[in-house]
């Protein structure tokens, strides 16, 4: 889905109101404003003086960006709760919320400020390279638990077939048989070894939550961002593994080999 909803994502022009008529696109609001200002993610902005009027501060923050947009604000009081005196005022107001609008706010879903992590962005090229950089952490996590003898490369090559195999990784059926909605793979050797794998690597500790209209494979992979810790900043420095893991592959052996010469 991350891939078709990449693929997928509407022609950068003003207008959504209008019908698709290709004669729209002439309209005197779409010269110099509206298509322009727009920003998908990680696309470089090229403003103009007659656009911006002769200055432009911070192009992330004033440009229309993807990257910033349809984020959820969290809740947040103003209080500093690195202190006791402020925890207990910030539970006190969230508590007191929860009590007026329990439908939308849970008091189990209490975070405080100093505590939060930084937001993953919901635009869908961003979800589309974060898909890529989390099946990549994922394979990492399983070669670690090999290499530290947690299970074995037997399990390791069987568990990833099961997955999906060398291109991406679908978690769909494992997670559905887990919950025991497949019984016919109760004991097929593919989910056994991949149950062996997730033991290894620690995602077994997550058991699927019925309470919640989340399909059960998007609360895998949601697992799978926390207990691995992924973050953006992450993404970014393993973009070249990601991108090109022939390149990756490629330097790891020029790497190795420049070792055994200087040794």
């Amino acid at each position: 889905m991350a891939e078709f909803k990449g693929e997928s994502t509407p022609m950068q022009f003003f207008g959504e109101r209008q019908e698709p008529n290709i004669i729209q696109w002439f309209r005197l609001e779409q010269f110099g404003k509206g298509a322009s200002s727009r920003l998908f993610y990680n696309e470089v902005p090229k403003p103009n003086w007659f656009r911006h009027e002769g200055h432009l501060d911070n192009p992330e923050e004033t440009l229309y960006s993807f990257t910033k947009a349809d984020q959820d604000q969290q809740i947040d009081f103003g209080i500093d709760t690195r202190t006791p005196e402020g925890r207990a005022a910030f539970k006190a107001e969230f508590d007191a919320i929860a009590d007026l609008t329990p439908e939308i706010v849970k008091k189990s879903d209490m975070v405080y400020p100093h505590e939060m992590g930084t937001q993953i962005s919901s635009e869908p090229h961003f979800q589309r390279l974060w898909s890529y950089y989390r099946e990549h952490s994922l394979r990492g996590a399983i070669a670690g638990a090999v290499a530290r003898g947690a299970v074995s490369q037997a399990d390791a090559d069987a568990a990833l077939r099961f997955l999906g195999g060398r291109r991406h990784l679908s978690a769909g059926q494992f997670t559905l048989a887990k919950a025991g909605l497949l019984p016919h793979l109760a004991h097929d050797e593919g989910f056994l070894a991949t149950d062996r794998v997730m033991d290894a690597v620690g995602m077994n500790s997550y058991p699927p939550d019925r309470t919640t209209a989340e399909p059960f494979e998007a609360q895998f992979w949601s697992n799978v961002d926390g207990h691995l810790g992924l973050s953006e900043q992450g993404m970014r420095a393993e973009l070249p593994a990601i991108t090109d893991p022939a390149g990756a592959m490629t330097a790891q052996a020029l790497m190795g080999e420049e070792t055994r010469q200087l040794a």
